[in-house]
């Protein structure tokens, strides 16, 4: 009895010293397997699908009516999987990385026009045979879904802006706003330092990210800076797509605004001038978090989320 249970003592040694050298010495590894367990813990397995310009990555889950979820500039698909978590008891959920980001290739310069990003994202609902869907998305990608529920509201069901969306002039000008006005960018990074600022530029209180993904991103983002530069450009002075408010009007479907009150991207203010646009909206104001709420505060976000879809708050696990 005693020998086997020094065994089982030396194994499970072995195996923790193993962990702890691979959480160091191989951390994108390691990033990865961290990754598609926490995936795999909300529901949520990785796929491919391909298109004209390239394979696109995405996570799935479960079964029901489909909800996509689709990020902004810079982020990628994991940045849902914690509000996924509370939503694939009820429905198929897809998490997008957006073609040109996250896993998937970098595109050529002109494909990350607004215009142009919509037709792409459209190409990618064909792909994955998406008739129609609820989507939910977060600043860039809520102004690419909006021209896309402009131009197809046929495919869209209902429409929920999780955290502040690009192209809505706030009429109080937001942090970002200031800074860019003194010619800093400050979600654009060339440096460690620049990666950890703007993670407090995106949130009041960052979340708790594992070491090994933190670096791996880390390491990715600095070494693709240039590429990064330009798409800001692209997508903030070349664009020429009408601004999410001048699309507003359009949106019949129901639609739902969680906006942050301590967002430093985009004023809070900018809440209520997209509200009175909008035919049917539903507006919510939250407190303790930035421009990704869905990082933030994914559980209080799921039951806002849940309601708004006609589901009750019990249905969210955990």
């Amino acid at each position: 009895m005693r020998k086997s249970l020094f065994i089982v003592s030396i194994g499970l040694s072995l195996l923790f010293v193993s962990a702890a050298l691979a959480w160091f010495a191989m951390p994108e590894r390691t990033a990865a397997v961290l990754l598609k367990l926490n995936s795999a813990s909300a529901g949520m397995s990785e796929k491919v699908v391909k298109t004209e310009f390239g394979e696109i990555h995405y996570l799935e889950g479960s079964k029901g009516e489909t909800i996509v979820l689709m990020h902004g500039i810079y982020a990628r698909k994991e940045h849902w999987v914690d509000l996924a978590r509370h939503l694939t008891d009820n429905y198929r959920v897809i998490a997008l990385d957006l073609p040109g980001f996250g896993d998937n290739e970098a595109l050529p310069d002109e494909q990350y026009l607004i215009g142009q990003q919509q037709k792409n994202l459209l190409a990618v609902f064909d792909a994955l045979h998406i008739e129609t869907t609820h989507v939910a998305t977060n600043s860039m990608g809520a102004y690419v879904t909006a021209l896309l529920a402009n131009e197809n509201p046929d495919r869209v069901s209902s429409f929920a802006f999780i955290g502040s969306p690009l192209g809505i002039p706030t009429p109080v000008k937001s942090d970002m706003d200031l800074a860019l006005e003194r010619g800093i960018k400050p979600l654009l990074i060339k440096s460690e330092a620049d990666f950890h600022a703007r993670m407090s530029w995106l949130s009041p209180k960052p979340p708790y990210v594992p070491g090994p993904i933190l670096n791996s991103r880390l390491k990715t983002q600095v070494a693709v800076a240039k590429k990064k530069a330009r798409i800001w450009d692209v997508v903030h002075t070349l664009s020429q797509a009408p601004t999410v408010l001048e699309l507003a009007p359009s949106l019949a479907m129901k639609t739902l605004i969680m906006w942050c009150s301590s967002d430093r991207i985009f004023h809070v203010s900018g809440a209520d001038e997209l509200a009175k646009r909008l035919k049917r909206p539903k507006l919510s104001i939250l407190k303790e978090c930035g421009h990704v709420p869905m990082l933030d505060r994914p559980d209080t976000v799921a039951a806002v989320y849940l309601t708004f879809l006609g589901t009750t708050d019990s249905a969210i696990s955990n």
